[in-house]
């Protein structure tokens, strides 16, 4: 019997011999095919679809997004109907003043009409900022946010018929009072004391300004808009209302603006003393203007040193340490009251250029012209003497 020819034996099924095989030989040529390939295929499709799901879920969400943002600018153009004819042309005529009593310095000049009494008693509008912030837009708001009424305030003007700041409806934030309210250190709601702060118009025009617009639309979550609107809803409850109460009933603005001290700034007492603060602690000279508003006349323009002998009622132990020996709290508190000892002082050197003005005027003679003065001499009489006594807050 013929023996028959067998080729060379190989191990396993021919299926998958040739399996194997035909793997190789793709490997070799860097081609891998996924011919029957289930698992790749079903990963390619689910990254197919959830990537189809992500796009048209932001687009979605993109798209209601805009749609509060447009309702929130809605909002805002609501708050802009009521303060763009109250308050906003106010603004910018006072804007205007303080630029112009910030630059070169022109003299002393007071309205021939002008009264002790009717400056101080009329209704109006306070700021008091570092000359150098009063140019700059930007620089100018910022610094009336931290404007208060000082000393010069409470020695300057004369408030009739103020409300009692310890009586009235309990708060503890401004939102719990009635829209016109201010919630004061007594946590106790009560109208806003005159004359009326800058600072509060400035609160209600900055949901106007083009940087919180820009906020706004730069805003990537539905969080952030809604934090955007409740601001706009806390503006237009409680500071519109105020801002617009302040502009009807003030007759005057007067703006006070302190110049370097002739040895420069001091050194900061501590990390929270701002240059405003430094500045009316030490002598220094100032400058102060008055305008109508109606008829946007300037009743005053005097540059007046601020500079004050503080004499505390009762014994102080701190004021006998020395300086070294003082602590923080008690650095900060003699420093408090020297500026408002300071303050006061520019009041009285104010009031005294209008009673001599007035004095002049009624005896027919003619006042000495005060030359404008250059660089931050303080004037050469002697500073003026202030007693403690208690600064009401604004």
């Amino acid at each position: 019997m013929a023996e028959v020819e067998r080729g060379p034996s190989r191990r396993g099924l021919p299926s998958l011999n040739q399996a194997r095989a035909e793997r190789r030989s793709a490997l070799r040529r860097g081609v891998y095919p996924l011919r029957d390939q289930g698992a790749p295929r079903f990963w390619l499709w689910t990254g197919v679809i959830l990537s189809t799901f992500g796009v048209g879920y932001w687009k979605v969400t993109q798209g209601q997004l805009e749609s509060r943002k447009a309702e929130v600018m809605a909002k805002q153009r609501a708050v802009a109907s009521v303060l763009a004819p109250e308050v906003v042309p106010h603004m910018d005529r006072i804007e205007a003043w303080v630029a112009d009593l910030a630059g070169p310095y022109e003299g002393d000049r007071m309205d021939a009409g002008v009264a002790l009494e009717k400056v101080q008693e009329r209704p109006g509008i306070y700021l008091r900022v570092h000359i150098e912030s009063a140019k700059p837009e930007k620089a100018l708001r910022h610094a009336a946010s931290s404007s208060l009424l000082d000393g010069f305030v409470a020695c300057m003007f004369v408030r009739r018929r103020e409300a009692d700041p310890r009586a009235g409806p309990a708060c503890k934030a401004l939102t719990d009072c009635e829209p016109g309210l201010l919630c004061n250190e007594y946590n106790v709601c009560v109208p806003p004391p005159r004359p009326y702060n800058l600072r509060l118009a400035y609160g209600a025009l900055r949901v106007l300004s083009t940087d919180w617009t820009d906020e706004l639309h730069e805003a990537t979550n539905e969080l952030k808009v809604r934090a955007f609107e409740r601001e706009l809803d806390h503006v237009s409850r409680n500071d519109v209302p105020i801002a617009v109460k302040m502009m009807d009933g003030a007759e005057v603005f007067t703006a006070v603006l302190d110049e370097n001290p002739k040895d420069g700034l001091p050194e900061k007492l501590d990390g929270y003393e701002t240059v405003e603060e430094r500045v009316q602690r030490v002598p220094h000279m100032a400058r102060v203007g008055v305008w109508e508003l109606g008829s946007g006349r300037q009743l005053l323009r005097v540059r007046a040193p601020a500079e004050g002998r503080f004499i505390p009622v009762g014994e102080q132990r701190s004021l006998h340490l020395a300086s070294g020996d003082r602590t923080e709290d008690q650095q900060r508190s003699i420093a408090a009251q020297q500026r408002q000892a300071n303050s006061c002082a520019l009041a009285t050197a104010v009031k005294a250029r209008i009673a001599a003005r007035a004095a002049a005027a009624s005896s027919g003679t003619t006042p000495v012209p005060v030359p404008a003065a250059s660089g931050s001499t303080p004037s050469p009489d002697p500073p003026a003497t202030v007693s403690a006594a208690p600064i009401p807050a604004p």
